[in-house]
């Protein structure tokens, strides 16, 4: 016979989903068994001292006492031998640390389930979205409890090192092995890069350093539907071309947003393996005046490339330190790419002026008709305020705004089921000589994708 509980209204209880409020805050419980441990272990040496001094006084003050009678029994042990029994706080504490072994595997399994939960295809396209952009925001607050531990962890890792050496030393540091710290030794107990990759820093070690282009790229990818969700572009039929820069004044910038939705008459297949040929640095744009670029190939899917821009006359130099990663999937192909804002194999990167920027690149089959794609890119750059002093005001980006406009959407389409082409426009000359470069790295950018897109479908067409 089974049983099934139900609620009132005959729908079945989800106990995994429910168990979660039956577990108490895990600092909490914690905290509380911790101190019960305490307890028990206070109680239970107590109880060792009494009986202890108990027998010490009664060993002086009375007769010793008569000898047990050891007659064997059937088995061959002492008639006087008897199991000491096991007491009830040592019984109780092994419980306590059982019980919290098994709080830490449910709550690990709530956890896996809340961040791996699948989708079925049975369920509409928004209500899978919806359910996709719940797992990301569970996920988003697990890597944000992870952030918060290794703050507080290496907090106090460097209070313990600056308490070491603010205390004056008895012996030469060279004449006491164990004061010879090695800095290699501490971070193989505690790792200082273990995190750094969720604020885009890269270690000098190979092995980090390629786990961390992994895991930024992944990261970017997992993002790339809610990202589409707020342009206004997740599983739109109608072309979209738009620009716009809002004001972030917590980090002093402004988000240029730009996005390029539009339908191809070409397979996806073509157009995506063709923008990843740009992607890989195959067919790379042309460098300007004073830039230098280095592309790292990770895997035949992954690329690191590092741009070093010195324009004329600027007083820094200007990097670009990209992550692109290609994903090729049944239904659609996507590329990310992320710039790094901080590389310890590039020192003299923290001297400079370092872009901001991320980019979303998605082509997947017209619906009813294979020979067809959607094509969307969308590109996010954070533009600085030229005086961190003050706040600029919105006014001051209108130029840059309408100058973009013409470059990105400001020309007559070619050919329908192409992509517009953009007009020629230096954009080094912008009155922002610090972003001014990375604008101008990212229209030669565009117009080669877009060139070696369009030439792509001519040729489909031409031989088809």
């Amino acid at each position: 016979m089974s049983i099934e509980a139900t609620e009132d209204d005959g729908a079945p209880l989800d106990i995994l989903r429910d168990l979660q409020f039956l577990i108490a805050n895990d600092d909490q419980l914690d905290k509380e068994l911790t101190y019960v441990c305490e307890l028990l272990d206070g109680s239970g040496s107590a109880a060792d001292d009494e009986t202890t001094s108990g027998a010490e006084s009664s060993s002086v003050s009375s007769p010793p006492p008569p000898p047990l009678d050891v007659t064997p029994t059937r088995d061959g042990h002492a008639a006087g031998d008897k199991t000491k029994p096991v007491r009830s706080s040592v019984r109780q504490r092994e419980e306590i640390l059982l019980l919290r072994k098994q709080v830490d595997v449910l709550t690990a399994r709530l956890r896996a389930r809340d961040t791996t939960d699948t989708t079925t295809y049975d369920m509409s396209l928004w209500e899978r979205t919806a359910k996709l952009e719940n797992i990301e925001k569970k996920r988003a607050i697990q890597e944000n409890e992870e952030l918060k531990e290794a703050v507080y962890q290496q907090a106090t890792f460097i209070e313990q090192m600056q308490r070491v050496f603010r205390k004056k030393p008895r012996v030469g540091v060279s004449a006491h092995p164990l004061l010879n710290l090695n800095l290699s030794t501490m971070q193989g107990h505690f790792d200082i890069h273990s995190e750094a990759w969720q604020t885009y820093r890269l270690a000098a070690q190979a092995s980090l350093r390629e786990a961390a282009i992994h895991a930024i790229a992944d990261r970017q990818y997992r993002r790339l539907q809610s990202a589409f969700v707020k342009a206004g572009v997740f599983d739109r039929e109608h072309y979209k071309f738009h620009i716009q820069a809002e004001p972030q004044p917590a980090d002093k910038a402004f988000l240029v947003e730009m996005i390029n939705h539009l339908t191809l008459d070409a397979p996806f297949r073509l157009v995506g393996s063709v923008a990843w040929q740009v992607f890989d640095s195959e067919t790379a744009p042309d460098m300007a005046e004073g830039a230098m670029e280095i592309s790292e190939r990770i895997d035949p899917f992954t690329v690191y490339s590092k741009l070093r821009l010195t324009p004329p006359g600027a007083a820094v130099s200007c990097h670009s330190n990209m992550i692109r990663k290609y994903y090729v999937e049944p239904d659609r192909e996507v590329i990310v790419s992320r710039t790094v804002l901080e590389d310890a194999a590039v020192p003299h990167m923290s001297k400079g002026a370092v872009e901001n920027r991320c980019m979303w690149l998605q082509v997947v089959p017209l619906p009813g008709d294979p020979n067809q794609c959607r094509f969307t890119i969308l590109q996010q750059l954070v533009w600085p305020f030229e005086d961190e002093a003050k706040t600029t005001s919105s006014d001051e980006m209108d130029s840059v705004v309408q100058v973009m406009k013409r470059v990105c959407f400001g020309s007559a389409v070619a050919r329908r089921g192409t992509i517009p082409m953009a007009v020629e426009m230096d954009l080094s000359q912008l009155p922002y000589p610090g972003m001014a470069a990375f604008a101008e790295r990212g229209r030669r950018f565009m117009r080669v994708l877009k060139a070696n897109v369009n030439d792509a479908i001519e040729t489909y067409h031409s031989t088809t």
